[in-house]
């Protein structure tokens, strides 16, 4: 066996330098450890890395103390500069006794001036013993502290004043943190009004957590009015606020409605928030709404109908009501006068809701009569009969006067028993009449005799206007009408409208805001009384669009628009078949399988050509009738064949464009040949003169 006995080659500048230790045994221990523990020696850094890093140390910590002094001293001088600003006004409210004067309510008499003056006096006085006070007490203070204290008297001299100073200093400082922390105290206050919840004080609803804190928030509220209660208790939570049921105790609706601003000022809502509805089953209950934000933020926009998708005598969904429930409306029986401000939303809101619906009826024939503006021209073509000034709309009332007159002898040989019935060929008719109130006198008064007599026979008026006033229509009549859709509006259209007592009993829609610019404000709200409405809720109408519009109107026109019913038409009078509701009687007459309605449709369709109501028989109507395959019909057989559904019925002279006094017919008499056709009954009658 051999040792390899060769040296090593070892890098002695990587040996850490050390000895090595042999340990002494201890007497009882048995272990053999060999010796060969290494001491290690500590590595000492150079001098001036150790220096440097301290004097790293020194200067972080040092900047820092400086930057945290420098904070301290200017956010200290913030709250002294405050403190010191508040304390000059109060002390200058103080010798001017500002406090007092207030308390007076203002200095109406010499004796208030007086009052003042002693005032002022007695604090110049106090103000003055302590200017000479204080110096004699800090004396006695320095001269206990040099004879007790055996402190030299250059040294004690300055102990008092300083501590005087220190602690003013202080308490300005403290002072001017507080007011900085109440940025809502007037300059004049000293300290900030306190709402504590826990005393019996109002507080503001923003505070509340729960259904019970609101109703205690409520409670309060009405107990600082004077409206005790029995019970108050949370109903629902809402989005826009909570709804909360009262149960009064020696107070009514109307106490706690008069009260709604100062009830507003207490929970801290908005102009408006406060809302009562009154129980018309138990006046002693009322629902309050507390509304903090717009209750209809989150209304999904409407879909448009399709096409004769809807009948008047469908429930029809309008709007929402904002404590979730739907405004639902049945249109037949529809007559309504709609009042709200400029801004309120009458035309965009209510009137193109209503109309949405009524031009998607397959029972419904709509007028647009607005005597100043563009009124509903989304519509187009859906609106049977336009009219823009103020006489034609004059004469469209006259027209719709005597259809109610036609109607009321129809009824009876139409089947319908003591009130009109809509259906596709007897729909009913509705009127909008937008901004009322320029309508002219004789317009007005035509509108009243609409009012009283149309709803039986299926003709409605929807009036709109921005005031409800009586020299427009009138209180007694305004309470006639079926429904009254109020917008924001005056108190005075409230009276008018909804009846004097109403605004005590919750209906206070002048309450609401119309729209100014963009903001909306409550535009397209209203309430609504009439009908099956008889709550004091607010409700919001469908936003339709104008696009919305403007594209269901090409649809429902391609699919087919309602016309008036051809017995209305004859029966009111011929003169009345040129105001563009032709289309009825001459589609009857197509429809019709008599020998001479075709001839008849033929003679009509002349006169609808020329847009004349008298044509020469041999240069104008026989030349039709050959054009159309009636050749073998000559003036003579002409004559005979309308005088057998029309005895009455005579050919005239008249000047025209074809020549001077040329032998011919006058539509009147031709329509009433057509009138013969459908009902012999009506062979001896002569509508082109007045009607039946």
């Amino acid at each position: 066996m051999s040792i390899d006995t060769t040296p090593l080659d070892w890098d002695l500048s990587k040996v850490i330098p050390g000895q090595v230790v042999t340990p002494e045994p201890a007497a009882d221990d048995e272990d053999d450890i060999a010796p060969g523990v290494l001491e290690v020696r500590p590595s000492y850094p150079p001098v001036l890395r150790k220096a440097g890093g301290a004097a790293m140390v020194v200067a972080a910590v040092a900047g820092k103390a400086i930057g945290i002094t420098a904070r301290a001293s200017w956010t200290g001088s913030v709250w002294f500069g405050a403190g010191f600003k508040a304390g000059c006004v109060l002390g200058w409210r103080y010798v001017r006794a500002h406090d007092h004067q207030e308390v007076l309510g203002g200095m109406s008499s010499g004796a208030d001036w007086t009052k003042v003056k002693q005032t002022r006096l007695s604090r110049w006085k106090f103000l003055g013993w302590a200017t000479v006070v204080t110096p004699i007490v800090d004396l006695l203070g320095w001269w206990a502290i040099t004879a007790w204290a055996d402190i030299p008297a250059v040294y004690s001299g300055p102990i008092l004043p300083t501590l005087e100073a220190a602690a003013a200093i202080a308490a300005v400082t403290a002072y001017g943190r507080y007011r900085l922390n109440a940025p809502a105290i007037a300059a004049g206050q000293v300290v900030a009004d306190m709402d504590n919840p826990e005393n019996e004080d109002p507080y503001p609803i923003a505070w509340v957590t729960s259904g019970g804190q609101a109703a205690d928030c409520l409670a309060r509220a009405l107990y600082a009015e004077g409206a005790d209660y029995r019970d108050v208790k949370t109903i629902a939570r809402h989005p826009w606020g909570w709804e909360i049921e009262v149960i009064l105790k020696g107070a009514t609706p109307g106490k706690v409605q008069a009260a709604a601003d100062q009830m507003e000022s207490h929970m801290g809502l908005p102009d408006g928030g406060f809302m009562i509805e009154p129980d018309t089953r138990d006046k002693s209950r009322i629902v309050v709404r507390l509304v903090q934000q717009n209750p209809f933020a989150d209304m999904p926009a409407p879909a448009a109908h399709a096409p004769r998708s809807l009948s008047v005598h469908d429930v029809i969904v309008m709007g929402r009501a904002m404590d979730g429930s739907l405004l639902e409306l049945t249109l037949d029986g529809f007559c309504a006068l709609i009042v709200g401000a400029m801004g309120a939303g009458k035309t965009l809101g209510a009137l193109r809701t209503f109309n949405e619906a009524l031009t998607a009826c397959r029972d419904a024939v709509v007028w647009d009569l607005d005597p100043i503006k563009g009124g509903l021209s989304e519509f187009g073509q859906l609106m049977a009969r336009v009219a823009r000034t103020p006489e034609e709309c004059e004469e469209a009332l006259e027209e719709a006067l005597s259809y109610v007159s036609a109607r009321r002898h129809l009824m009876a040989s139409l089947g319908m028993g003591d009130r009109w019935h809509a259906s596709e060929k007897h729909p009913n008719l509705y009127i909008n009449i937008d901004e009322f109130i320029q309508l002219s006198q004789r317009g007005k008064e035509l509108a009243i005799k609409i009012l009283r007599t149309g709803r039986q026979y299926g003709i409605y008026l929807i009036m709109a206007g921005q005031e409800a006033t009586a020299d427009a229509l009138g209180d007694a009549v305004a309470m006639i009408i079926a429904y009254r859709v109020l917008m924001a509006c005056r108190f005075e259209d409230v009276k008018i409208a909804f009846g004097p007592g109403a605004g005590a009993q919750g209906w206070r829609p002048d309450r609401m805001k119309p729209a100014v610019g963009p903001v909306a404000n409550d535009a397209g709200q209203a309430m609504i009384m009439g009908g099956p409405f008889n709550r004091a809720i607010r409700y919001q109408f469908n936003k339709y669009s104008r696009d919305q519009i403007v594209s269901a109107a090409a649809d429902r026109v391609a699919a087919g628009m309602p016309a008036m019913d051809t017995d209305t038409l004859l029966k009111a009078g011929a003169k009345l078949s040129q105001t563009g509701q032709r289309g009825s009687l001459t589609d009857r007459l197509a429809q019709s399988g008599h020998d001479d309605a075709a001839l008849i449709l033929t003679l009509l369709q002349a006169f609808d050509s020329a847009k004349r109501d008298y044509l020469p028989t041999n240069e104008t109507i026989l030349p039709a009738l050959v054009a159309a395959g009636f050749g073998d019909v000559d003036a003579t057989a002409l004559a005979n064949r309308l005088r057998k559904h029309a005895p009455g019925a005579k050919a005239g002279r008249e000047d025209c464009l074809e020549g001077k006094y040329l032998r011919g017919w006058h539509r009147a008499s031709v329509e009433q040949a057509a009138a013969g056709l459908f009902d012999p009954a009506k062979t001896r009658q002569n509508p082109g003169t007045t009607p039946a």
